[in-house]
């Protein structure tokens, strides 16, 4: 029974630098990708990790939002822009 009572801390920002770190290596994959159509899906992805970068930040990892939401918001840019490259092709 004593397996289920313990409570374990979640370190948020273990969780917030190991996703960082996975959306650095995808943000690189993305700018060597040379078709559009993975390049947006990639897009896509990073924008949604950046929301959980942002939702570690609400459960208390320390860092600073409103510079996590600018990268975010560049991200979500530059995924409208091959968006729009996509819909032209």
């Amino acid at each position: 029974m004593g397996f289920f009572s313990k409570k374990q801390k979640v370190d948020n920002n273990a969780l917030f630098k190991d996703k960082y770190k996975t959306i650095n290596q995808l943000s690189m994959q993305a700018h060597q990708e040379g078709d559009f159509q993975i390049k947006e899906s990639l897009l896509a992805l990073i924008v949604k990790e950046y929301e959980t970068l942002l939702e570690y930040i609400d459960q208390g990892a320390d860092f600073d939002k409103e510079h996590f939401m600018a990268l975010k918001k560049n991200a979500e840019k530059e995924l409208q822009s091959i968006h729009e490259i996509n819909q032209d092709i």
